[in-house]
């Protein structure tokens, strides 16, 4: 009689010597299984496709392909077109709250400073307002007084912590700016070609084209993602208004700093202190819209 571990020797021997007797053709799930449960294991160790820890590497958004269906052109297209033809209808309204705002500090800041508007051959709009000044060269004291700050600026960057890394760079990319317009100044402040009022009125009216460009900007950057269209219409509106509180005070400051402390500061304002900050904020804005939960 044989024992029950007999038996199941017995089986598994038979079972060892019919597998390579099987009829052609004839599937071993079992064998199939197993391969199966290996092919997945090695996927999932093979060093290739994990990191440090074992842990599966993903693709990065940056190399996967976008779903975009052709409903997202509605997006693309026809949302910033809305919002652009918005804000060009309402620009006689923006007209009329920049030429409040500036009217507001040019009779605070005392003489010197006047409300002035600007023809353009933009379709839609008339005209620009700005602060007009007319800002004289710098005298010797200015001159001291611009020296003293832009090396004040520079040296000061080197106490700031480590931490505090990205700050000292654009301190002192603004020192060095200044520094040069410093030694311009010094040596050359006769030729000068630029004046301060049409330098405030380009400026401005660059500011207008990218109000108008904003949502364009958007829609070719932003409106091709999954977040809904009402995210896309808020985002758009919010960099908008934005840009149009902040021209008027920006500018009007510009030029009150030009007035008061002579075009020394003129290469500052045009290079770091017109376009750029406003393209910073769009990219903050983008920066923050970007957090939002997606749909998809």
């Amino acid at each position: 009689m044989k024992t029950r571990q007999g038996v199941v020797s017995d089986d598994a021997a038979k079972d060892k010597l019919a597998a390579p007797n099987a009829a052609p053709g004839t599937p071993d799930k079992t064998v199939k299984k197993n391969s199966h449960i290996k092919k997945h294991r090695d996927a999932v160790v093979n060093p290739r496709f994990t990191g440090f820890g074992g842990q599966l590497i993903q693709t990065h958004r940056a190399l996967r392909r976008l779903a975009f269906p052709h409903s997202r052109w509605i997006d693309v297209l026809l949302v910033p077109a809305l919002i652009f033809s918005c804000t060009l209808l309402a620009w006689p309204l923006i007209a009329e709250l920049w030429s409040g705002i500036i009217r507001f500090w040019a009779n605070g800041l005392g003489n010197g400073m006047l409300l002035r508007a600007e023809h353009t051959s933009f379709p839609g709009i008339q005209s620009v307002p700005y602060a007009h000044v007319e800002a004289a060269l710098p005298d010797p004291l200015q001159w001291w007084a611009g020296m003293l700050v832009s090396i004040t600026l520079l040296l000061a960057t080197t106490l700031l912590p480590m931490r505090m890394l990205p700050i000292t760079y654009a301190l002192r990319v603004v020192g060095l700016v200044q520094l040069a317009s410093q030694l311009y100044f010094y040596f050359w402040a006769a030729e000068f070609p630029y004046q301060s009022a049409s330098s405030i009125s380009a400026l401005t009216q660059v500011s207008m084209v990218l109000i108008l460009l904003t949502p364009w900007i958007y829609g070719l950057l932003y409106n091709i993602f999954d977040f809904g269209i009402p995210r896309k219409i808020l985002l758009s509106l919010l960099a908008v208004l934005y840009l149009i509180l902040l021209t008027p005070f920006q500018y009007t400051f510009a030029a009150w700093l030009m007035l008061r402390y002579s075009l020394l500061w003129h290469p500052l304002i045009y290079l770091l202190g017109s376009s750029l900050i406003q393209f910073g904020a769009l990219v903050g804005f983008y920066s923050w819209a970007m957090s939002w939960q997606r749909r998809e």
